[in-house]
């Protein structure tokens, strides 16, 4: 069993463990008590237009599988030093087991800031945590291809749209560019992270894009520390970056987001 179906397995037992104390019917209910529109909050202010700077979705992140704890901070004062960066959305992990997230960290950003956009970044399989993730307050979900069958990639997809959510449908290979177009994903994220694996490989990024419709939103995620990398991510169109684990290691977060908005294409 690979890293992956680790946490997965993990995860399916916490969900079941929620559903005993809440059911699907109840957080359904919930949910759509919260719907009130469609907008496009987390889409518009990550698509990058063709002379804006690449966009930047800065990450809470606490642990990996691969380097454990990576650092004890305050998750609310690293987000307020992303949003004074000038970030344009931030991306919360959520999972308990292996990256040491918890949804209360996404709640209480989001409270602190309203008006930037919080993708709920967690491991994604069941409409219950869709519905979940709507409560929590989060403006998009992340939907990894790897641990989806196409049928959950499209109607995961079509559910959260339908809660005014929008969708990071992550990718990593040539499979899973068809599913996000079977789905009719308009924000696609390449991880550069082979998730079985571990592995990173931003050539990732360059190989898939080639492969996605150029109206598309495409996000590059890990392995995202350098200047000469987001340069040639400019020159390949990428609209955004997912930046994680360098910035919660950086001595000067707020120095490095400023450093990456003001690269251009040169």
């Amino acid at each position: 069993m690979n890293i992956l179906e680790k946490i997965v397995e993990r995860k399916k037992k916490r969900v079941n463990e929620k559903k005993k104390v809440l059911s699907l019917k109840e957080i359904k209910k919930e949910a759509l008590s919260l719907v009130k529109n469609s907008d496009r909050f987390f889409y518009e202010k990550i698509k990058r237009l063709p002379n804006e700077p690449i966009k930047i979705i800065a990450e809470i992140k606490r642990a990996s599988p691969l380097k454990g704890l990576l650092k004890e901070y305050n998750v609310e004062e690293m987000a307020d030093s992303y949003v004074s960066a000038g970030v344009d959305a931030i991306s919360v992990i959520t999972e308990e087991d292996f990256f040491l997230g918890d949804s209360k960290f996404l709640i209480n950003i989001k409270k602190r800031h309203p008006s930037i956009p919080i993708l709920r970044k967690d491991f994604i399989f069941d409409e219950y945590q869709v519905y979940e993730s709507k409560i929590l307050g989060a403006d998009a979900i992340l939907l990894i291809a790897d641990i989806l069958t196409v049928d959950q990639c499209k109607n995961l997809y079509q559910l959260s749209r339908s809660l005014g959510m929008d969708v990071l449908f992550e990718i990593h290979d040539e499979e899973g560019v068809k599913k996000a177009l079977f789905a009719e994903a308009d924000i696609v994220g390449i991880n550069n992270r082979d998730l079985k694996t571990l592995q990173i490989d931003i050539n990732t990024t360059f190989r898939l894009k080639r492969l996605i419709p150029e109206e598309k939103v495409v996000v590059s995620e890990s392995g995202i520390s350098e200047r000469k990398q987001v340069r040639e991510l400019i020159k390949h169109k990428i609209s955004a970056v997912l930046v994680g684990t360098s910035l919660v290691l950086s001595k000067d977060p707020v120095s490095k987001i400023r450093e990456i908005k003001e690269i251009k294409n040169e």
